[in-house]
């Protein structure tokens, strides 16, 4: 049997092409170009753990003569102020008083200069992003548009913003960011209407560490629609139901089967009647986003800015065949 393991992480081509644009950027930077990025997606299509990854490749190191941050890496935690958004980034840095002996903003950010001068900072990474500007006035969200426009004057490194979909938006919205972010990427979530080849691919290569029943393949096309139909094709739950499956024929002593799939259902709370393991495939619905969710501008800052992903729904017949459906 297998023991305790690291969830896998896999690098599609996709990612692949990602990382090699980040490197680009980072060892070839040009001070007043348009090498700025923007990585979207939906929550749980995997953006965050993309740049986690890639900030894990180069890790800080502690010279004898200075710190090397050859990439930092900022999860933003809805800072209410200019002074909030610079002192996250000092605490991510490692300033050694968290940024709190600030007087204003303008300390704070030459500092950050001072920085990534000194530790040779070669990119920043500000991740949700969709938390500087959730519920914020026309006004404020302008005045964020200057904080990151500030950032990207003081620190002179490439910066890549990761957030929602509705985060590009907020980047359109403002003429001087919009011109300076030139590569931009939003990660789909799987699809089961079209390249579902895709996302066996994914279950293929995710699972292979894993030890299964000989008669259960999660690449068998009525197990991936089980497991689509859970899912919508989001990576994150996709991760989450297979590492459960894989926990509980752990602590039961067997191989991964079908049967571990219905456990992981129900230790959600779920009842057979709607567990996708157990329920007929016929009574499965498929989802899928066919639309992102989007920026929406709106005067008053009292109401939502952001429209939620669309879907659309599919059914299966007795011989899997895909077929348009609905929602009961």
């Amino acid at each position: 049997m297998q023991g305790q393991k690291a969830v896998p992480y896999v690098v599609t081509g996709e990612i692949k092409n990602i990382f090699s644009v980040l490197d680009d950027l980072r060892s070839g930077y040009i001070e007043e170009g348009d090498t700025n990025c923007l990585i979207t997606g939906e929550s749980g299509s995997g953006k965050s753990e993309l740049v986690r990854q890639y900030a894990s490749r180069y890790p800080r190191q502690e010279l004898e003569e200075y710190t090397h941050i050859p990439v930092l890496y900022v999860k933003l935690s809805s800072p209410g102020t200019a002074k909030a958004f610079v002192q996250q980034i000092l605490v991510a840095i490692g300033d050694p008083r968290a940024g709190k002996w600030m007087q204003s903003k303008e300390d704070g950010f030459k500092q950050i200069e001072s920085y990534c001068r000194d530790c040779r900072v070669e990119i920043i990474i500000l991740d949700e992003m969709q938390t500087l500007i959730q519920n914020r006035s026309a006004g404020v969200i302008a005045s964020i548009s200057d904080w990151v426009k500030d950032l990207m004057n003081i620190s002179k490194v490439p910066l890549v913003l990761v957030g929602m979909p509705w985060c590009l938006g907020f980047i359109k919205s403002n003429d001087q960011l919009d011109t300076r972010i030139a590569y931009r990427y939003y990660l789909e979530t799987f699809r089961v209407s079209t390249q579902f080849s895709h996302f066996l691919k994914f279950l293929d290569l995710f699972s292979r560490d894993y030890e299964f029943a000989n008669d259960f393949s999660l690449t068998d096309h009525e197990t991936a629609y089980r497991l689509f139909a859970y899912t919508s094709g989001v990576i994150r739950a996709i991760k989450g139901q297979i590492v459960k499956a894989a926990s509980i024929a752990k602590s039961s002593g067997r191989p991964i089967d079908h049967a571990c799939f219905q456990e992981a259902i129900r230790a959600r709370g779920i009842k057979d009647k709607n567990n996708v393991f157990i329920m007929p495939v016929v009574a499965l619905r498929l989802r899928e986003i066919v639309n992102p969710s989007q920026w929406i501008q709106q005067k008053s800052y009292r109401v939502e800015r952001f429209q939620s992903a669309q879907v659309k729904t599919y059914m299966l017949t007795e011989k899997l065949e895909l077929i348009e459906g609905y929602d009961d």
